[in-house]
């Protein structure tokens, strides 16, 4: 709507203006400011007359909107396009009045202007045809890739005025700002680009398309320069830097400014403000490459000028000229300057027609040399000969000015005429002495030359391609999480870290990832940014059919190569498995990996902490002759704060191998020779030990197992029978007895190596 709102004013100016011979200065200003305050009060007041008004309900809920545009900013913008428009279309009207339309004039002025100007027409086209091109294809897509067609179109109104001017900063080694509040703001450039997409080749690719364009342009003005070298000097290279670092200040905030908000939260865009002096760098670059090899260039190869000799700068027509002296008069200016002006308008004139002479006898003897009047009447301006044809410029009547005022004359640096088909006319005889053949020295410095620059514009574009994907942070997130998911856990080791000791990695190795559905699926890096100075991925993957997302973070430590930098994750993807082990449990079994205690790290409150990484585990009790589990289905991307509880239970073998142990350490306990053997659960009390001499005990009746405590490895008996015999003092002599007592046997115990141990309480016991 914008454009078309600019074209429009822009034509009915042109067109009003070329009928009533309106000038520019100053009626055409006026008439373009009062244009576009009307357009701008139109539209703001059809914008409050027909605000856009939207609503819906569901079940118990309801919301509606009106959406105005009568605002300032309504009001501005529509001010600034018709008005650009208007004033775009009365200058045509002045300089290019042989034309039906503001199109086709439009694209006379292009060719006809000369100078920074023309640079600066010739470089907004290219530039703009092939950045809004490539923007299009962006956009396109984008809208692919989201799989929202509809929301898509409606994007490309909002963004292609801003897209094909980020991509040409991204482009040309400037960057796009995002900006978010309560945060610092970051800038996205060619070689930070693979940490945000995927597709950052594809930014190198606008950089080459880039690049080649900025070429053409410089040899199109290199062109423009043999023919018209009037401006072909170094002290004009300046005009062009300066206007386009101009451009990009007024640009950069018109154009590629974004914000939205939403709440207190704040999102801005934009290209940096440095940029304009990036801008201004290239624009110098092409005036140095036409002021340098550029001509050589051109001359020595031959089959370029087809696609060079379009940036010449084409004839304007006497009649036109006249009219533009016209419409700009002089007031205040003395007669005898008049009169010397019409002289000297007069010697233009008898200047054209020796050139046309000159021209038309050197088209007809090609090889003749070809001799500029200019050279002749005016030796410091002199211009190349040039054979060319003569085609008849469009001769439609133009209204006389609205006031007649003296002739003023044409300058001196008068432009040849244009060739109209370059492909059927030679090389400029004598183009500033570029047309001599070149010494094989000068050829052999200048392929040297271009081999040089040729190696490290490759070089430079090979290490951007590398810098942002091989040795990018997502090329880094990318095979650490394709290393995890595709079960090369020890290679996902090599990466990145695991930050645990060495007894702690064991399920941390690729024998864990080779059961059925063990490891991660669908693993990828969503995008990498950067902020504060952390680097954080996000990554996404799915796990038992559910989508889950994490994020890794990373920095740089020192250079691969010297050259690329060396990323490293500081934060590993390791989980942790809580599991509730009974203290007689010896080992656990994970995906057919067996570990122990060691292998694990221990809670506060006692469980095991198993490091794995994300992915399915089975895990179970090792199993034995004496106890065997459950086997417990475990997933990292459940809750894992509650520890992972296995219901163990005993085998038929285990009371009988608890008995005997039992039973043996019953036995140890009847070897002492004491009254009450020191951690068994038997014995008697004496009240005079020296009374009593020789105890000897045996186990009459052994205890059966009672109670059996898994989780805390106890065990209680029922009720035994043990005898002691002893000899006890009767005066001076000893005689002997025996007696016998009951005992309750309890303790702990332990399976270790396939084998059960006992280890009585050490106290406690009634005798």
């Amino acid at each position: 709507m914008a454009i078309l709102q600019l074209r429009g004013a822009a034509f009915g100016a042109y067109m009003l203006a070329r009928k009533s011979a309106l000038r520019f200065k100053w009626t055409g200003a006026i008439s373009s400011a009062i244009v576009g305050v009307l357009s701008g009060l139109v539209v703001v007041i059809l914008a409050a007359i027909f605000p856009a008004k939207i609503g819906g309900s569901y079940a118990y809920y309801s919301a509606s909107a009106s959406l105005s545009g009568a605002s300032f900013r309504t009001f501005f913008m529509a001010f600034l396009l018709a008005g650009l428009g208007a004033l775009a279309g009365y200058a045509l009207a002045q300089f290019a009045p042989d034309s039906n339309n503001v199109f086709s004039a439009t694209w006379r002025w292009a060719h006809r202007t000369r100078g920074f100007v023309r640079t600066l027409v010739e470089s907004a086209a290219i530039y703009g045809v092939l950045f809004l091109a490539l923007g299009l294809v962006a956009l396109i897509v984008a809208t692919a890739a989201s799989g929202s067609a509809l929301a898509g179109i409606l994007l490309i109104p909002l963004l292609l005025p801003a897209v094909p001017f980020v991509l040409f900063s991204v482009s040309s080694f400037g960057g796009v700002t995002a900006s978010v509040s309560g945060q610092s703001s970051y800038t996205l450039s060619l070689f930070n680009v693979a940490s945000v997409t995927q597709y950052a080749w594809a930014l190198w690719i606008c950089f080459v398309l880039f690049i080649i364009a900025t070429i053409y342009i410089a040899l199109r003005e290199t062109a423009r320069n043999m023919y018209d070298p009037y401006y072909a000097k170094w002290e004009n290279t300046w005009k062009a830097p300066v206007a386009v670092m101009v451009f990009w200040l007024v640009a950069e905030f018109l154009c590629t400014n974004f914000l939205a908000g939403y709440s207190s939260n704040t999102v801005s865009t934009m290209v940096p403000m440095w940029y304009f002096i990036v801008a201004g760098v290239w624009a110098f670059l092409v005036e140095v490459i036409a002021m340098t090899f550029g001509p050589t260039l051109v001359a020595s190869t031959p089959g370029l000028w087809k696609i060079l000799v379009g940036g010449t700068v084409q004839q304007t027509p006497q009649n036109v000229v006249d009219y533009v002296k016209a419409c700009d008069p002089h007031f205040g200016q003395p007669k005898a300057a008049r009169t010397a002006a019409s002289a000297q308008t007069t010697q233009t004139a008898q200047y054209n027609a020796q050139y046309n002479a000159q021209y038309n006898a050197q088209y007809a003897n090609p090889s003749a040399p070809a001799t500029s009047p200019a050279a002749q009447t005016a030796p410091t301006q002199a211009m190349p000969a040039v054979p060319m044809p003569t085609t008849p410029m469009p001769t439609t009547p133009i209204p006389a000015p609205a006031a007649s005022v003296p002739p003023v004359p044409q300058p001196t640096a008068s432009v040849p005429p244009t060739p109209q088909s370059p492909a059927d006319i030679p090389m400029p005889a004598v183009p500033q002495g570029e047309g001599k053949p070149l010494d094989p020295k000068t050829k052999k410095t200048i392929l040297i030359g271009c081999i040089v620059a040729g190696a490290l514009i490759v070089l430079g574009i090979v290490y951007g391609v590398l810098n942002s994907t091989v040795f990018s942070a997502k090329s880094m997130a990318e095979s650490y999480v394709s290393a995890i998911a595709s079960g090369d856990y020890d290679k996902a080791n090599d990466i990145a870290d695991p930050q645990v000791g060495k007894n702690q990695r064991k399920l941390l190795s690729n024998s864990v990832a080779k059961t059925d559905h063990a490891t991660i699926s669908n693993a990828h890096v969503n995008g990498v940014k950067s902020g504060n100075g952390t680097t954080t991925a996000s990554i996404r993957y799915s796990l038992n059919g559910e989508t889950v997302d994490e994020e890794l973070t990373m920095h740089k430590s020192g250079n691969k190569f010297l050259i690329f930098p060396n990323w490293q994750i500081t934060t590993p993807l390791i989980k942790s498995i809580n599991v509730s082990v009974p203290s007689s449990v010896e080992s656990l079994t994970v995906n057919k990996v067996a570990v122990t205690a060691k292998n694990a790290e221990k809670t506060d409150s006692g469980e095991w902490q198993l490091r794995v990484y994300p992915g399915t585990y089975n895990i179970s009790v090792t199993s034995t002759d004496y106890i065997v589990s459950e086997t417990v289905v475990f997933r990292t991307n459940e809750d894992s704060d509650s520890p992972t509880t296995l219901k163990v239970t005993t085998t038929s073998k285990f009371k009988d191998a608890l008995s005997t142990a039992v039973n043996n350490a019953l036995d140890k306990c009847a070897e002492s020779t004491d009254y009450a053997p020191e951690n068994c659960p038997f014995g008697f009390r004496v009240w005079d030990e020296d009374n009593y001499r020789n105890f000897a005990w045996s186990i009459s009746v052994y205890p059966k197992i009672d109670e059996v405590d898994l989780d805390y490895g106890a065990f209680d008996t029922k009720t035994g029978k043990a005898k002691c015999t002893y000899e006890v003092k009767d005066g001076d002599s000893w005689d002997p007895d025996d007696d016998s007592t009951t005992f309750n046997a309890s303790g702990s115990f332990a399976i270790k190596d396939g084998k059960v141990t006992v280890t009585l309480d050490d106290g406690d016991y009634s005798y």
